[in-house]
C-alpha cells in the first residue's frame, strides 16, 4: 500500500494547495493564473486515478473493481483536459460536448467497480444490484421532483441542450452515489473507512455538480472558486478509500437480515412522487414521474426475485431433510421433530422412539451389488412407513437403519407398532426378479424427563443391538440392562480422545533363548492409562476400538511406536527386531503393505528389524485378502509369526507354503504343562511338527522354572513370560539388555514381536 498512499499525499498536498490559494484569491491577496485553474486540478485528478491505479496493480483484492474505478477517474481527468484545451476557448460551445460524455462516462465505469466490489461479498446475486437500482432511481425521482421544475422554469436566456445536459451531471451522480450508499448498506458496511469514503466522494460529486447547475442558472458560476474545489475534495475522497487495505469478510447471514429493507425503504420514494404528482402538490415533470415508474418496475423486479429465492429457500429446506434414495425424512429432520416433541412428565405424555436396522442387508447388498440394495431400501421404506400409526413419523438415518417417532404413544402401542413392523418385513420382497427376505431388529425407548435427542437414540440403539444379539426381534430400553453400555460408550470416547492426543504407548517383554536365556526379542504390549480409570487392560479396551472402528488409528499408532523403538535398537546395535500383532480388520486395509514399506525407508530400516505377528485363524483366508497379505510380507522380507497357536483351528495343514517363520504357542497350554499330562503330548508334538516344518517355537506365559526345564526337554527354542520380565517401558528394557550383555550379546536369528493386545503371561503385564 505504500505507493498508493504515496499517490494520495500528492492528492491531498495539491488540493489543501488549492484550497489555499482559493481563499487568497477571495481576500485579493492572490491572482489566479492557469496553472491555478488547470494545472493543479490535474494533478489532484491524476493523482486520483494513479492512486486506484496502483491499487488496481500492487494489491490484492477487489483488482477488477479499483481497475473500473481508475479508468473512471481516468476518464474524467481526459474530459477535463479536453475542455481546457479545446471547449472553453470556443463561443459556440456544443452541448452535449465530447467532454461531457467522458465526464458522464465515470459514472457507469465507478458503478461496476462498486458491484465488483459487492459480487465479491455477496457472490453473484442479482438481488444485490437490484437493490442498487431500486435505490438509486427513487432517491433521482424524489430530486427531479424537487430540482427539475426549477431548472426548466429559471433558464432565462440558456439553451435547453446545456440546461438538460447540466441536469444529467446531478441525476448521474447521485444514482451513483445511491449505488455506494446501497452497497454500503448491504454489507452493514457503513462503520468501515474505504466505504465512508467512497460514498461520501460520490455524494460529493453530487452536492458539486447540483451546486454548479444552479450557479449557472443564477449567472454567478466563475473558475477558481469553491464549486471547483468540492470536485477535487470528491476526487481526493475516493483515492483515500483507495489507500485503506481491504476489510475482513462480512457476516453474510447478517448481510441477509437486513437486506429486504433496502427496497422496502427506497421504493417508498417513487410512491410518493406518483401521488404528489396526482394530487398537483407539486408540478411534477415528466423525467420524475418517469424515474418513479421505473422505481416502481424495479422494485417489483425485485419482489419477484425475492419471491424465487424464498420458493429456492425452501426447496433447498426440503432437500436439506429429506433422504434421497428413500424420500423420507433425514437425521436432520428427526432431530429438528425430536427437539420439537420436547419432554414430558412422563413416557406415556411424549411418547417413544425407535431404531430400526435390518438384518442380512449387507449380505444382500454385497452379493447382488448397490442397485439391487437400494432398490430394496426403498421398498423396505415404503412398507414400514405404512406401518407407522399416526400421527408419527419414520426417517432414514442412513444405511439400512431407519427411527421411528411415535407422539403420546403408550409403551403397549410401541410395542404393538413394532411387531407389525417385524411382520411386515418377514413378507419377502421383489427385487429385479429375484425373491429377497430381510428381517429386521427394533430398539424401544421412551422420551423422558431430561431426556436429550441424541440421549433417546442412543438408547433406543442399545436396546435395538440387544434385540439383534437375542434374536427377539424388539427389544426396550431398560437401565437395569444397558447402564453397562453407557460405561463402553464413554470408555470408547475416552479412547477416541487418547488417540487424538497420542496418549498410548507401549510395554516390552523380552523373549528369550530357552538354554542360554539371553534375549532374541521383545514383545511389545499397547498400554493405556486414562486420566480418570487408571490402567486400562489391553483386554477390555481393544475389543471396544475393534467395535468402534478405531482399531486402524490404534494399529497406525502402534506401528509407529515398534518402528521407533525398533529403529532404536537397531542404532544402539542389540539385534533384536519388533514385530506388530495384526487383528483381521487390519488386513482388510489394502494400504497396509504400502504404509509398512514407507515407514521401513522413512526409518532406513531393515526389513529383518521388524515383524508381524497374525493370529492362526487368518491362515485360512490363506487363498483370499490374508493370503496377498503374507505373500507381500515375504516380498517386503518381513518375517511373519503365527500368535496363539493351538487356541484356533490347530492344523498344520494352514502352514503349508505360507511365508511364517515362527509359531508362539498359547499360554493356556503353558500353564498347564505341570498338572495335565495330555497337555504336555499336544505341546511336545506341535514342537516337533513346528520343527520338522523348518519353523521356531516361542512358548508364552512361562512361569516357574519346572515350566522351563519341561520345555527345554523338548527342545522349545525361545521363551517368553514373568520368569524372564514383566513388561517394561523403553528405558527399563535398554537397562535390562544391557544387565545381560549389551549390544548384539547373543548370535541368532532376531525375534521380537510387538503385541498390541494382552501380555503373555497369566497376569496383568
Amino acid at each position: 500500500m505504500r505507493a498508493v498512499r504515496l499517490a494520495c499525499a500528492v492528492v491531498i498536498a495539491a488540493l489543501l494547495s488549492y484550497c489555499v490559494l482559493v481563499v487568497l484569491t477571495q481576500t485579493h491577496h492572490f491572482t489566479q493564473n492557469t496553472f491555478v485553474l488547470v494545472g493543479i486540478p490535474q494533478i489532484v485528478l491524476l493523482g486520483a486515478c494513479a492512486a486506484c491505479g496502483l491499487r488496481a496493480r500492487l494489491v490484492e483484492g477487489d483488482r477488477a473493481a479499483w481497475a473500473f474505478m481508475s479508468a473512471g477517474l481516468g476518464s474524467y481527468a481526459l474530459g477535463s483536459v479536453l475542455w481546457q484545451v479545446v471547449y472553453e476557448p470556443r463561443q459556440d460551445v456544443p452541448y452535449p460536448s465530447l467532454s461531457d460524455l467522458l465526464w458522464l462516462l465515470m459514472a457507469p465505469l465507478s458503478v461496476v467497480g462498486i458491484w465488483l466490489m459487492l459480487r465479491s461479498r455477496l457472490g453473484n446475486r442479482a438481488s444485490a444490484l437490484l437493490n442498487g437500482v431500486v435505490s438509486g432511481l427513487g432517491v433521482a425521482s424524489a430530486c427531479a421532483l424537487l430540482v427539475f421544475p426549477r431548472v426548466m422554469g429559471d433558464n432565462d436566456g440558456i439553451p435547453v441542450g446545456a440546461v438538460v445536459t447540466n441536469l444529467a451531471y446531478p441525476l448521474v451522480d447521485l444514482g451513483l452515489a445511491s449505488a455506494a450508499i446501497t452497497a454500503m448498506v448491504a454489507l452493514r458496511a457503513w462503520h468501515r473507512p474505504a466505504w465512508l469514503l467512497l460514498a461520501g466522494g460520490y455524494v460529493a460529486f453530487t452536492v458539486a455538480d447540483t451546486w454548479y447547475l444552479f450557479l449557472v442558472l443564477a449567472g454567478t458560476f466563475h473558475h477558481g472558486g469553491w464549486n471547483d474545489a468540492s470536485y477535487l475534495i470528491a476526487v481526493a475522497l475516493i483515492a483515500l478509500a483507495s489507500a485503506i487495505p481491504t476489510e475482513q469478510a462480512t457476516n453474510e447471514k447478517q448481510i441477509r437480515n437486513l437486506e429486504f429493507l433496502i427496497p422496502v425503504v427506497s421504493g417508498l420514494l417513487p410512491i410518493g412522487v406518483l401521488i404528489t404528482s396526482a394530487l398537483h402538490l407539486v408540478q411534477a415533470s415528466l423525467l420524475a414521474v418517469g424515474l418513479a415508474v421505473a422505481s416502481l418496475a424495479a422494485v417489483a423486479a425485485r419482489t419477484a426475485l425475492a419471491i424465487r429465492e424464498v420458493v429456492a429457500l425452501s426447496d433447498a429446506r426440503v432437500l436439506s431433510r429429506t433422504d434421497s434414495l428413500t424420500g423420507l425424512p433425514n437425521r436432520r429432520a428427526l432431530y429438528d421433530l425430536l427437539e420439537r416433541d420436547g419432554v414430558g412428565p412422563d413416557w406415556e405424555v411424549r411418547g417413544a422412539v425407535m431404531i430400526i436396522d435390518l438384518d442380512r442387508f449387507k449380505e444382500i447388498n454385497d452379493a447382488l451389488g448397490h442397485q439391487v440394495g437400494d432398490e430394496l431400501l426403498r421398498q423396505v421404506a415404503d412398507r414400514l412407513s405404512g406401518q407407522v400409526p399416526a400421527p408419527g413419523a419414520i426417517a432414514r438415518l442412513g444405511g439400512d437403519e431407519f427411527a421411528v417417532h411415535l407422539p403420546a404413544t403408550p409403551r403397549e402401542e410401541a410395542a404393538r407398532a413394532a411387531a407389525a413392523m417385524l411382520a411386515a418385513l418377514s413378507e419377502p420382497f421383489l427385487v429385479a426378479g429375484t425373491l429377497l427376505h430381510v428381517a429386521g431388529s427394533i430398539g424401544i425407548t421412551g422420551l423422558r424427563p431430561g431426556n436429550r435427542v441424541g440421549r433417546a437414540l442412543a438408547e433406543a440403539d442399545m436396546a435395538m443391538y440387544r434385540a439383534k444379539t437375542a434374536r427377539t426381534g424388539f427389544e426396550v430400553y431398560d437401565d437395569s440392562q444397558d447402564s453397562s453400555a453407557w460405561d463402553r460408550l464413554a470408555m470408547v470416547e475416552a479412547l477416541r480422545l487418547a488417540l487424538d492426543r497420542n496418549q498410548l504407548t507401549l510395554a516390552f517383554q523380552p523373549i528369550v533363548d530357552a538354554r542360554t536365556r539371553r534375549a532374541r526379542s521383545v514383545e511389545a504390549l499397547v498400554r493405556w492409562t486414562d486420566p480418570e480409570r487408571g490402567f486400562v487392560p489391553p483386554d477390555t479396551f481393544l475389543p471396544l476400538a475393534e467395535h468402534a472402528g478405531l482399531m486402524p488409528a490404534l494399529t497406525r499408532r502402534v506401528l509407529d511406536l515398534a518402528f521407533d523403538e525398533a529403529l532404536r535398537l537397531h542404532q544402539f546395535g542389540y539385534g533384536i527386531a519388533v514385530s506388530v500383532n495384526l487383528s483381521a480388520s487390519d488386513l482388510l486395509d489394502r494400504r497396509l503393505e504400502q504404509e509398512l514399506a514407507q515407514r521401513l525407508h522413512a526409518r532406513e530400516l531393515p526389513a529383518s528389524a521388524v515383524k508381524i505377528e497374525i493370529t492362526e485363524s487368518l491362515l485360512v483366508d490363506r487363498n483370499g485378502r490374508a493370503g496377498d497379505f503374507l505373500m507381500a510380507m515375504r516380498e517386503l522380507g518381513i518375517e511373519l509369526l503365527v500368535d496363539d497357536f493351538g487356541t484356533g483351528y490347530s492344523s498344520m495343514a494352514y502352514l503349508h507354503d505360507l511365508p511364517v517363520s515362527t509359531l508362539k504357542i498359547d499360554r493356556s497350554f503353558t500353564s498347564r504343562l505341570s498338572a495335565d499330562p495330555r497337555t504336555g503330548v499336544i505341546v511336545a508334538s506341535t514342537i516337533d511338527m513346528a520343527h520338522r516344518l523348518g519353523l521356531s517355537v516361542v512358548a508364552e506365559g512361562v512361569e516357574t522354572e519346572a515350566e522351563l526345564d519341561w520345555l527345554r526337554a523338548e527342545g522349545c527354542d525361545l521363551i517368553q513370560g514373568y520368569l524372564i520380565s514383566r513388561p517394561v517401558p523403553a528405558a527399563e528394557l535398554h537397562a535390562w539388555l544391557d544387565a545381560q550383555g549389551g549390544p548384539a550379546a547373543e548370535a541368532g536369528p532376531p525375534g521380537l514381536s510387538a503385541q498390541r493386545g494382552r501380555s503373555s503371561t497369566s497376569q496383568p503385564g
